[in-house]
């Protein structure tokens, strides 16, 4: 099971890997249009796609917000023993790449419907991590910041078309045939966009412990002290909810503490790279865990 969960990660961090090779060798290439693309394009896609296609209950947003909240209150307790970068520690175990990485994990290892589950999760992440994440740290709640994305209402449709019974599979036959080449495209393309991420990120020297710190918190601290909520929720349901607690930090992290703490950018960068390194280990096992432990 361990080597059949690494073979199920593995290519998510090939297609990173392309990414940074090519960000590497076009440095002096501006990647932005590649962040809009993915940002307004293909993340969304996804997430209407698989909201249309299995509708969550309440029931299921409801138990992955309370779980969710509980993390985040652990992250803000833990972010408090660091005196120093104590907002890069609170960021990154919160804002974590549910997204990006976590679908295609997902959908590797558990198949259509966990990837559908991950996307409620992101969606709590986001969620948390545009209006109460950036009021804990700069004093002011701004809930308008989570209408800015157009995540939110890619969800909103899809949830509510299939509810209604309406299904993008009903769209003409040339028009569903385009529809469905780009969403078969959307997730390799939102892991070489992280890739290219990563590799604009400024490696500066700074102090190993703290990034050592980091990979412990967010990779196995976390996932490990949220274990026994997996017993409320259902098997693939405590699953899911699991694995994307135990994702590495998400590249948006660094676009959030850019917005009030720009001297915390650079470190908080190689947050991101180190955890994502690094979790190529630990999600392996952490899958092969909570297959065992919830079937």
């Amino acid at each position: 099971m361990i080597s059949q969960a690494f073979n199920a990660v593995l290519p998510s961090f090939l297609m990173m890997f392309v990414g940074f090779v090519y960000g590497k060798i076009f440095k002096n290439s501006d990647i932005d249009i590649f962040n809009k693309v993915a940002t307004w394009l293909m993340a969304p896609l996804i997430t209407f796609t698989f909201m249309n296609d299995y509708v969550p209950t309440a029931d299921v947003l409801l138990k992955y917000t309370l779980g969710f909240l509980i993390m985040f209150l652990i992250s803000f307790m833990l972010s408090r023993l660091h005196k120093i970068d104590r907002e890069v520690f609170f960021t990154g175990n919160v804002y974590v790449n549910s997204g990006y990485l976590g679908y295609p994990v997902l959908l590797a290892l558990w198949g259509e419907k966990a990837l559908a589950l991950g996307v409620v999760y992101s969606f709590v992440n986001v969620f948390f991590g545009s209006t109460f994440l950036p009021a804990m740290i700069r004093g002011k709640l701004e809930v308008k910041n989570i209408f800015k994305l157009p995540f939110l209402y890619a969800i909103i449709l899809g949830w509510l078309l299939g509810a209604l019974g309406i299904s993008y599979k009903q769209l003409p036959g040339g028009a569903l045939t385009a529809f469905n080449w780009i969403k078969e495209m959307a997730i390799p393309f939102l892991l070489l966009q992280v890739g290219l991420g990563i590799s604009r990120i400024e490696f500066v020297r700074s102090d190993i412990k703290s990034y050592a710190q980091m990979v412990i918190e967010r990779l196995i601290l976390i996932p490990l002290v949220l274990f026994p909520l997996g017993f409320i929720f259902k098997g693939l349901e405590a699953k899911v909810f699991l694995l994307e607690c135990a994702m590495p930090i998400g590249v948006n992290s660094v676009v959030v503490l850019g917005a009030f703490k720009k001297d915390l950018v650079p470190k908080a960068g190689v947050s991101v790279a180190v955890t994502t390194l690094f979790s190529l280990i630990t999600l392996p096992l952490w899958a092969y865990i909570f297959e065992k432990v919830f079937g």
